[in-house]
């Protein structure tokens, strides 16, 4: 397929008035900083991006994403300086350990960096760009791009729902790769993906004719399978060609059973049948997928058809029998629900234009980092470790004795606190002792403990807590640890000599600060129009679980200004939310509300 250049005017045609705004302003920030071939790649990235129907934040990040931190938050707000922050950082991981792990290692390491979803969607759509124009690259560089396309970004845009991506980057890099098989495949199809993809349109407009003179209301879509698929079900499954039957599909989707039978019956009454029929309905899967496949010829064309419910769709696509968990892609409980849950959201922002993917952050790490060994080994720790904490990791005796720390090349301090994708090396020394202040900065239990055991420390007594003052100091801020509400038991806490923080009575971390700093403050001093409540809804997964959850919220007038989405064992997830509420009546509203959300366990304050 040759490519042409998009340009600034056909990316603002994509977007509204108010948009165009923010991309224009980036566009004229991006030609500042760069132009010829650096541009025309990030104008091509920003066009895929508007093209998916992303928002102006991150249409303006794709136009930026190459030019690092010289970014005016001023100009362009907070929003497009964080997306392309993290892009950078992920560029300078992946460049920094391509070829020294393993693509799979790399690709989750690439994930549990991101904070924003979208600047993985923007590093995705940038790959895209480079695997299309891969010719100008030498012959080595047009290597490595290929294998980053083929095993580490496409099975992030197929977990993502990003498919005409993915399917594309796989085909363009099968050429790259393996160009005698991918012409062997080109030569027996001998039809080009425009042509076949007209054939596909024009069956899927007698199917959906017939299905409405039958007075069933169903839903299609469609897909043309690509040269690099056909190629693997080929060789896994030791096909010939012709053996084949889904190179073109299409998807009938049904608002019952019943319905989803009475489309079959339509189907074959009026198509020839071809090809096995499989009734996955009647007799499940074993991982409880559920659908009915047949092949027909429509209009001398065969086409494979699937049907099924709308619950049994999200099923196979978000829920237990999630197509990408049993397709030879690397399994992780915890990814796989994660991006997910991501995938509702870019799927949510692309079909009805909501502004969810703005203010919903979903660490893809939960609450760990990814570091490597200078052996590539992978060390996974929790959020804001150390070197120190790193250095236990390894191994206790190496945690006693570490004498100086190498992150990415550079000595750093043993508080250093480490990011996912830094390369750690631990300098020892037998004459090392360690010391007591270690334990005011690392931050694992098993850092803690050795080094209370070494030096023979046992646990603190907790302090009685003394008379409170009434005092009050000229500015005052609401704790974000516990996030009081007006009604709430507080205490305030004395931060400087003219600034306290209120918190919530039962605080964890106001129970570890002195007590000589505590005082009672009247309710007036402290009353706002609004207040940032943090919300945790605990639930069994399911698919449109989370879609269910943020449709309500916003149904009921509130803004999520955070949030962060924990995996426990048992399939249950927890949706921690920062909501905008105005009392503690408020939160009662939207707990009950929740509540009635299928699958919902419990909504508590935290």
């Amino acid at each position: 397929m040759r490519y042409r250049n998009a340009s600034i005017s056909d990316i603002l045609g994509l977007l509204d008035s108010t948009d165009r705004k923010v991309v224009e302003r980036a566009y004229g920030i991006a030609k500042k900083c760069t132009s010829g071939a650096l541009l025309r790649h990030q104008i091509n990235t920003a066009f895929t991006l508007a093209k998916l129907g992303l928002d102006a934040s991150t249409v303006a990040a794709g136009l930026l994403h190459e030019i690092g931190g010289d970014i005016n938050k001023a100009t362009l707000g907070n929003d497009v300086k964080e997306i392309v922050k993290e892009v950078t950082k992920l560029e300078l991981v992946k460049s920094r350990n391509i070829g020294r792990l393993e693509n799979r290692n790399l690709a989750k390491v690439i994930l549990a960096i991101a904070k924003d979803v979208r600047s993985i969607i923007v590093e995705l759509a940038s790959h895209l760009d480079k695997i299309r124009f891969v010719g100008k690259y030498h012959k080595g560089e047009q290597k490595i791009l290929a294998e980053l396309a083929l095993e580490v970004y496409a099975p992030v845009c197929h977990k993502l729902g990003l498919y005409d991506i993915e399917w594309e980057m796989q085909d363009l890099a099968f050429k790259r790769l393996q160009p005698e098989e991918y012409y062997k495949i080109k030569m027996l199809i001998n039809e080009k993906r425009e042509a076949r993809v007209r054939k596909l349109e024009k069956a899927c407009e007698l199917v959906e004719a017939l299905m409405r003179s039958e007075g069933l209301d169903v839903f299609l879509q469609s897909r043309v399978k690509n040269f690099y698929s056909i190629y693997r079900k080929m060789k896994e499954q030791g096909k010939q060609f012709n053996q084949i039957y889904d190179l073109l599909g299409i998807r009938i989707l049904c608002n019952s059973v019943e319905d989803c039978y009475k489309a079959l019956n339509t189907l074959h009454r009026h198509f020839d049948p071809m090809g096995k029929f499989y009734d996955y309905i009647a007799k499940p899967k074993e991982n409880m997928y559920r659908s009915i496949h047949t092949v027909v010829k429509i209009s001398d064309v065969q086409v494979e058809v699937q049907i099924r419910t709308w619950d049994m769709h999200r099923d196979a696509e978000d829920g237990i029998a999630a197509h990408w968990r049993y397709k030879r892609f690397e399994q992780d409980k915890h990814f796989d629900k994660v991006l997910s849950w991501a995938k509702q959201l870019v799927e949510l922002q692309r079909k009805e234009g909501s502004n969810f993917l703005s203010y919903m952050k979903i660490p893809l790490a939960q609450n760990n980092i990814f570091v490597l060994t200078p052996k590539n080994d992978i060390v996974v720790l929790p959020r804001n470790s150390t070197a120190l904490d790193f250095a236990y990791a390894i191994h206790t005796d190496i945690g006693n004795k570490c004498k100086a720390v190498f992150v990415n090349g550079k000595q750093k301090r043993l508080d250093y606190v480490l990011e996912s994708g830094d390369v750690v090396e631990v300098i020892t020394d037998s004459k090392r002792r360690v010391k007591r202040s270690w334990l005011a900065f690392v931050k694992t239990n098993k850092a803690k403990a050795k080094i209370r055991k070494v030096l023979g420390l046992k646990g603190r007594p907790a302090k009685e807590i003394k008379v409170l003052r009434k005092d009050v100091p000229r500015k005052i801020v609401i704790a974000k640890c516990c996030t009081p509400l007006f009604g709430d038991d507080v205490i305030a806490y004395r931060t400087t000599k003219r600034k306290i923080t209120i918190h919530r009575a039962d605080c964890t971390m106001l129970s570890r600060l002195p007590d000589e700093r505590k005082f009672r403050v009247n309710d007036d001093l402290w009353r706002r129009k609004s207040y940032v409540a943090r919300i945790e809804v605990k639930a069994f997964e399911r698919a449109g679980l989370f879609i269910d959850i943020l449709k309500t919220i916003q149904r009921l007038g509130m803004r999520i200004s955070g949030s962060e989405v924990r995996t426990d064992s048992g399939n249950i997830v927890r949706c921690i939310f920062d909501v905008n509420v105005k009392s503690l009546d408020h939160i009662e509203s939207m707990r009950k509300a929740l509540l009635n959300i299928q699958n919902v366990l419990s909504v508590e304050r935290v």
